[in-house]
């Protein structure tokens, strides 16, 4: 299995992920480079946590209201994952 993470892949293009805490200019930082990236004639195509319309506002009211249990928000990542990557 650890080799399956090592091992170089033949996948177009490069990921970029970017951590940090609510507010400290993750989505903006990214925006910019996404637009330099375009600017520059690179396809781009951006995707973040909670961005499915799907699960985004049972998971801001879940946070809100600290009514999330660890099983459930992880649910609902996966959740929101997959109906970004689908839709």
């Amino acid at each position: 299995m650890l080799n399956n993470l090592t091992t170089p892949h033949e996948y177009p293009g490069k990921l970029f992920v970017v951590e940090g805490i609510d507010g400290s200019g993750k989505t903006t930082q990214l925006g910019l480079l996404a637009k330099w990236l375009s600017a520059a004639g690179r396809p781009v195509f951006m995707t973040e946590w909670n961005s499915s319309a799907l699960v985004k506002a049972a998971t801001k009211t879940g946070k809100k209201k600290n009514t999330l249990t660890p099983m459930t928000f992880s649910l609902l990542h996966a959740t929101d994952f997959a109906d970004r990557l689908l839709y």
